[in-house]
């Protein structure tokens, strides 16, 4: 079913999603997300819209993991939608739930149309990985 695309994102926003460790990759001399990082079979992908301190959060939750940002304009050129869920935000997220989203087809398409779209995400100029926080400096 399409989501319905929340228009209350702008398309400047950026969007973060939680990278697992295989889905990384060293292409052209630039480390970035895998194709991977950005499908789903069931054709819904979960990321977080950049709010005051929800990358910090995502940083505490997800130890170790990178992060990937990807701004929305991006996800809606390949013809997909960005829809709030808050209601399946991580329970343990201490910032504002309403920046849970996922993303997945505005409109009936099927399966490797949007699996197409989907993956060409990772290899947009503008869909980065987020430096790690560097450490605390000692006391």
């Amino acid at each position: 079913m399409p989501l319905q695309d929340d228009l209350t994102i702008p398309n400047a926003a950026l969007l973060y999603r939680i990278l697992h460790e295989t889905w990384t990759t060293n292409k052209g001399g630039r480390h970035r997300p895998s194709s991977i990082a950005f499908f789903e079979a069931h054709g819904e992908v979960s990321y977080f819209a950049d709010a005051p301190g929800v990358l910090g959060e995502l940083r505490r939750i997800f130890q170790g993991k990178e992060i990937a940002s990807v701004p929305a304009s991006v996800i809606r050129d390949k013809g997909l939608a960005i829809e709030r869920r808050p209601n399946e935000c991580p329970p343990n997220f201490q910032s504002d739930k309403a920046c849970h989203v996922v993303v997945g087809p505005a409109a009936q398409m099927q399966r490797n149309e949007y699996e197409k779209r989907a993956r060409s995400i990772a290899k947009h100029d503008d869909v980065k990985i987020v430096a790690s926080e560097p450490p605390l400096p000692a006391a």
